[in-house]
């Protein structure tokens, strides 16, 4: 993930270089709005295939947390969001009647500085009995459990993350309904073959120094995972991106849970592509809930990597159609 940061970058700046002062702070509470971009879109709506976009946002706002969002988890309350500078994201459904709202907080705090935690989380699920998040960083070889409030943390030790470079760790992590938990890399498997991924298998939340059994999830050509998430049907979801120093592209691959079996290797099937230069962008969060039809909605959010100039964070609401069945 820092390789690909640092090439954005680099793309950004090549038209000009130049020194400049460090930016002021921002303030304290900074205001967080949403900006509705169905409107522009009704009538010639983009196509993703077995995915129908029901609703797409731009959340904007000079919160920092906003320009790194990398997982998306539900909570009691609508949706947690953590980001690759430490930053959390509390948000309400925007789809919901009444006032939309969106609180901030910090997965390391001032007076923890100190302890050397690490900041660059990609990856978050919640345990629905208790509410304590569990996040992956791409920094560091272990799992980290919060309390709903982010008031308590402790550390779990995972040896087997310390295997993946640090720059291309846990991108995709879920909780599945059978107890497991299982978290793929961004990195390949094998120098040769650019399209299979390093996945682990925990037998249920995973416990210090424990031993996961492993498997391989088969991306398609010139796409790495950004995340896992189990539908409330059962099935799981993997989401795709592919950046060729010009755009960004997204899939969303579907997959049977009996398939994650020790030593196996997986191949998800691709039921929807997101290329429309309206909403593509570089999305790595992704959750699935149930609407009160009965019907599936998928949400992905997106990590602008803090290049407001060339990046957004947005929002999108998509239903799984029954063509995908």
């Amino acid at each position: 993930m820092r390789a690909f940061k640092l090439a954005l970058l680099i793309l950004a700046l090549l038209p000009t270089i130049w020194l400049r002062e460090t930016p002021p702070p921002p303030p304290r509470n900074p205001a967080i709005r949403l900006v509705d971009l169905m409107p522009a879109l009704r009538g010639d709506l983009p196509q993703t295939g077995g995915l129908q976009l029901m609703g797409a946002w731009q959340i904007v706002g000079q919160s920092r947390t906003l320009g790194t969002l990398s997982g998306l988890a539900q909570t009691a309350t609508g949706f947690v969001a953590v980001g690759d500078r430490g930053g959390v994201l509390n948000f309400s459904r925007p789809d919901m009647p009444g006032r939309w709202t969106a609180r901030p907080d910090r997965l390391v705090h001032l007076d923890w500085q100190k302890y050397h935690y690490p900041t660059d989380a990609e990856s978050v699920f919640v345990e629905p009995v208790s509410g304590a998040l569990f996040v992956g960083y791409e920094d560091a070889a272990m799992l980290e459990r919060f309390s709903p409030d982010f008031t308590r943390r402790q550390r779990i030790p995972l040896p087997a993350l310390a295997e993946w470079p640090e720059n291309q760790g846990p991108e995709a992590m879920t909780r599945l309904t059978d107890g497991r938990t299982v978290i793929v890399g961004e990195s390949y498997s094998h120098w040769l073959d650019r399209t299979r991924h390093p996945g682990l298998i925990f037998r249920g939340i995973p416990r210090p120094f424990e031993a996961p059994a492993r498997f391989e999830l088969v991306m398609p050509a010139g796409y790495r995972p950004t995340e896992l998430a189990q539908m409330p049907d059962g099935r799981l979801l993997v989401l795709g991106r592919h950046f060729n120093f010009a755009s960004f592209a997204s899939v969303v691959a579907i997959f049977a849970p009996q398939e994650v079996q020790p030593g196996g290797t997986v191949t998800p099937r691709v039921i929807a592509h997101i290329n429309d230069p309206r909403i593509r962008d570089n999305y790595e969060g992704m959750t699935v809930t149930r609407e009160a039809d009965g019907s599936q909605i998928v949400w992905l959010v997106s990590d602008s990597n803090e290049m407001a100039w060339a990046q957004r964070t947005l929002l999108l609401k998509l239903r799984i159609g029954p063509e995908v069945r």
